[in-house]
């Protein structure tokens, strides 16, 4: 019930394109194998309308498809500024953005990949964004692992990463964890519009862990006292036990005493029967 109330995240965009479009609220309805036909057109129809050209000017005509969102045609010019230029990471977080939005995300990993490798500028944009990808994917430690790269790193994206953590953990019930990343994400960007969502979040998470917690005690208590009932039991047992033992040991010390008893009349009755024999055999 609680990950319904997840604060939703977007992939995140430079500032300077005025661009707010979500990955996961996009439907793609064209088969992989027609986008890559598409793509692989553009490919022959740009490079062949268009002489060789610098890293920049690719990367400029990539800006202006993205502006209108013509993502495919996008990432045929990032593409070829990041071969010309293959050193700028901001030329991977573009194409990883292209990838990204059209649903390509095996490849889009992998470009988000090679622009964190180059550890530049970009770096943190980066890792916040196949964060938010790997958690598209299922990938929760992967994802948990960019986020708390970034938040070590203590830049400017620190909060939005603490808040995409929390997310995370509260979508695989890690409770107390998210607990504490959604506190600490209020205290890094104390103005968010959120606020208020978040503070609902983190009363209900407290109210869950403390019932989770008395559920415990609970159930530690029954545990305790089973177990003291099951002691009792043993000693019950053992105790009933010895005490058949210790009869059985008198009965059948009993029973040896009167062998004795019995023995001993009997020679006795043999010694006046010899006695009585050999009186008559005198006489």
């Amino acid at each position: 019930m609680m990950s319904k109330m997840m604060i939703p995240v977007s992939i995140l965009k430079p500032d300077f394109l005025g661009i707010d479009r979500s990955v996961d609220s996009k439907i793609y309805a064209v088969k992989q194998v027609m986008r890559n036909l598409t793509l692989a057109l553009a490919i022959i129809c740009i490079t062949s309308s268009l002489g060789a050209q610098t890293a920049d000017e690719w990367f400029d005509k990539g800006l202006e498809s993205f502006r209108w969102q013509k993502t495919d045609e996008a990432a045929v010019y990032f593409s070829k500024a990041s071969e010309l230029a293959p050193g700028r990471d901001d030329f991977f977080l573009y194409l990883g953005l292209c990838y990204h939005e059209n649903g390509s995300f095996q490849s889009a990993e992998e470009v988000y990949g090679k622009g964190i490798s180059l550890d530049g500028g970009m770096r943190d944009r980066l890792l916040l964004n196949r964060g938010n990808l790997r958690m598209t994917r299922g990938d929760f430690e992967g994802a948990s692992d960019d986020f708390s790269r970034i938040i070590s790193s203590g830049g400017p994206l620190a909060a939005s990463a603490m808040l995409n953590r929390a997310n995370l953990e509260l979508n695989h019930a890690s409770y107390s964890s998210a607990l504490e990343d959604y506190t600490s994400y209020l205290v890094m960007d104390s103005d968010t519009p959120q606020r208020e969502t978040i503070e609902k979040i983190i009363g209900l998470l407290g109210a869950r862990l403390a019932a989770d917690a008395e559920a415990a005690r609970l159930a530690e208590e029954q545990a305790r006292l089973e177990e003291e009932r099951r002691l009792a039991e043993e000693a019950r047992l053992a105790e009933e036990a010895a005490r058949r033992a210790a009869l059985m040991e008198e009965v059948l010390e009993s029973l040896s005493d009167s062998g004795e008893e019995t023995k001993s009349i009997s020679a006795g009755t043999e010694g006046l029967r010899e006695e009585f024999e050999d009186s008559a055999l005198e006489d």
